[in-house]
């Protein structure tokens, strides 16, 4: 049985410089335009491959646009078996404007939005399921049909616009662990009019991260602050939650227990945004060494 399927996306980025952002029918003139390698499944990938974590990657792109993702993954050695690739089709990308202070975000679905993994998923096949970002109905399909897997309900930004109260509550009926922000979490008790305790009696596990501050694991009920750590520069804070979770599946991999794992996993997030996620070269030893130096 193998450790980890992951579901997510792999977004291009395209990040569009302003000096300030327009308000309705005003115009601004471009300083500056970046594309990054992104999307919650392919931070997660560049992360989680460096920390050697053995795991299986599901998504789909349109080779149109992601020839050179791609071929970056395949230099890197990241397995794209299971990232359904459309020709002639473009996306997912996401473009967003930025002043440096402020930004919004436009997203193009592309082949996102007529993806079906539930008819080619290796069913009984993982130790656990990270349900991220993606179509709603075919994870339920996915989740209904898997029997041996640990789910973990991890939406990010989606629980915002793709999920219904009647969906969210099917996640949090059928998932053994639950990763999200604080937004994004007192938006989630707000969706389906649960709160946290309620959340907490269905859903064993749940981790609450608040950025530097660390997170917060509820773990069987009892609630723990686990501090995070400062990064010595922030290059770019995109993608450190899914670096987090890198590092959290990455120790739990090793063998660590859940309270250690998401102390590895806030020392990962702040070493990826130091620099790119896509140039994160960290290993296990590195970041492990550096949780023994906190725990001494």
């Amino acid at each position: 049985m193998k450790f980890l399927a992951i579901f997510g996306h792999l977004n291009i980025d395209v990040k569009i410089g302003v000096n300030s952002l327009p308000g309705p029918g005003e115009a601004r003139g471009v300083t500056g335009l970046e594309e990054q390698f992104a999307g919650t499944a392919g931070n997660f990938a560049f992360v989680a491959h460096s920390l050697g974590l053995e795991f299986d990657l599901y998504s789909t792109v349109g080779k149109s646009s992601h020839s050179d993702y791609l071929k970056r993954f395949r230099e890197l050695g990241i397995s794209t078996e299971h990232v359904d690739i459309v020709p002639d089709k473009m996306g997912p990308i996401c473009y967003i404007p930025s002043d440096g202070k402020e930004q919004i975000a436009y997203m193009f679905q592309g082949p996102m939005e007529d993806w079906h993994p539930s008819k080619d998923f290796k069913y009984r096949n993982y130790k656990h399921i990270d349900i991220g970002t993606g179509p709603v109905k075919e994870y339920k399909k996915i989740i209904e049909n898997e029997k041996n897997a640990s789910i973990t309900f991890d939406p990010g930004q989606e629980i915002w616009y793709t999920y219904s109260p009647e969906n969210a509550r099917f996640m949090i009926e059928n998932s053994q662990m639950l990763i999200m922000n604080k937004k994004e979490f007192g938006y989630l008790e707000e969706l389906t009019g649960l709160e946290e305790s309620e959340i907490s009696r269905k859903i064993r596990n749940i981790i609450i991260t608040d950025g530097p501050n660390g997170a917060i694991l509820i773990e069987d009920g009892n609630s723990s602050i686990i501090h995070g750590i400062k990064a010595s520069h922030v290059k770019d804070t995109v993608g450190a939650g899914d670096s987090f979770r890198a590092g959290l599946y990455t120790a739990l991999y090793r063998g660590l227990n859940l309270k250690k794992s998401v102390m590895f996993a806030n020392i990962t997030a702040a070493m990826a945004i130091e620099n790119r996620i896509s140039e994160f070269h960290m290993t296990f030893d590195g970041v492990y060494d550096m949780l023994s130096t906190i725990n001494a």
